[in-house]
């Protein structure tokens, strides 16, 4: 957050508030990193890949703004209905995005 608000006091006035979707491939840390900006755990987390199963909503709030992060399930090929659906909610919150931060693990080619 340190990077972003000194840009957010540059903003119109009308500009104080947004949505960002954080998406990413499965288990490249989405939950943790959304739970530490928020600084509450409000995403479970977990080895396990895909157990974020639909949008998880958490908002950051300061005198100057007002951001909503919007946690999703991690983007892969869908094998079976489940995965169709998380891919289907990862779509539904891009759309309703103003900004994406694509996570990625740089460990991972």
């Amino acid at each position: 957050m340190d990077l972003i608000l000194p840009a957010i006091d540059e903003l119109p006035a009308d500009h104080r508030s947004g949505f960002v979707a954080v998406i990413g491939r499965p288990n490249v840390g989405k939950s943790t990193l959304f739970n530490r900006v928020l600084e509450q755990k409000i995403a479970i987390t977990s080895p396990k890949p895909q157990t974020t199963r639909d949008q998880v909503l958490g908002i950051y709030t300061t005198d100057a703004m007002q951001v909503i992060f919007l946690d999703t399930p991690g983007i892969h090929e869908p094998q079976h209905r489940l995965g169709e659906y998380m891919m289907g909610v990862v779509a539904e919150t891009l759309a309703d995005a103003d900004l994406v931060l694509w996570l990625v693990d740089v460990n991972t080619p």
